[in-house]
């Protein structure tokens, strides 16, 4: 993917890329990549069948193989989600942590940035006594978390942007996943619930708000936090420095996080596994 988006950098394909009809086709064409994620579930025919002739638009509920948790997902937009959790194994801890990371160790979970639920019913699946708190602030994601975590118990769903202090925000609204903290005078009006409190209590966090991570890793309070693994992505935009990689890892650092296991896009974002308190040492228990 990342040699496809370098070859589209060229000047004289750029031009022909980005053409609205070939954008269009190109887009449909790379998105099939995703459609081994269908082999996670139960019924991958129906899925498939859903998603490319029948229910496009539409909201249906799918079981993960493994785990025999539910997952729910909008066709046309959410297949990519389905892949990164499922079949690529975006969170599944790296190395030293993956011994540590169990259901002794691992019983609160935030989910920041929870889109439709992807990762909370992946979470489940991992660790199925674990509490989880998930913040989701997007209104085409929103009633679909709903629908995932209705009757469940161990899902606390906050309908807000994880911030650093309660109040409202400007959100850029309506882009599935790629929804995002807005710029002054744009977007929408949403809640805005400060997350430390959450922090301070959890276990394991992921964090994925295209942007909005920043304010939350400047904060003091990131200081002191302990006996936490987090996984995150970091984003160039809102970055306090380029490239946002060292932004993020210095912020992190300096609060007394290890930071490893970083992946990086031909984009500029990634994904950087952190963690603090006994995880360093990875011997005593809890």
């Amino acid at each position: 993917m990342n040699l496809l988006r370098r070859i589209a950098s060229l000047p004289g394909l750029r031009r022909v890329l980005l053409h609205p009809a070939v954008r269009r086709r190109v887009a449909a064409l790379l998105a099939l990549r995703f459609a081994v994620a269908a082999r996670r579930t139960t019924t991958p025919v129906r899925l498939l069948l859903n998603e490319y002739f029948r229910h496009r638009g539409r909201t249906d509920t799918y079981v993960i193989r493994a785990t025999g948790v539910p997952v729910v997902m909008q066709h046309g937009r959410d297949l990519e989600a389905l892949f990164e959790l499922f079949e690529r194994g975006e969170y599944e801890p790296p190395g030293e942590l993956a011994p540590l990371l169990d259901a002794s160790s691992v019983q609160r979970i935030v989910d920041v940035g929870a889109n439709v639920g992807m990762f909370s019913a992946w979470a489940t699946g991992r660790w199925p006594g674990a509490d989880i708190t998930a913040f989701e602030p997007a209104r085409d994601s929103v009633p679909i978390f709903r629908q995932w975590a209705r009757g469940r118990d161990h899902v606390t769903f906050i309908e807000a942007a994880a911030a650093t202090a309660d109040g409202t925000m400007r959100f850029a609204d309506g882009f599935g996943g790629g929804s995002h903290v807005a710029t002054e005078g744009t977007g929408v009006e949403v809640p805005a619930v400060d997350v430390y409190p959450h922090l301070r209590d959890a276990d394991f966090v992921k964090i994925d708000i295209e942007g909005g991570e920043w304010p939350i890793l400047a904060d003091p309070r990131l200081a002191d936090l302990d006996d936490l693994v987090m996984v995150m992505e970091y984003h160039r935009y809102q970055a306090p420095s380029l490239p946002a990689v060292d932004a993020a890892r210095g912020l992190l650092e300096r609060a007394g996080f290890t930071v490893d296991h970083v992946t990086a896009n031909y984009w500029g974002h990634g994904t950087l596994w952190a963690w603090k308190g006994f995880w360093k040492g990875a011997s005593e228990p809890r």
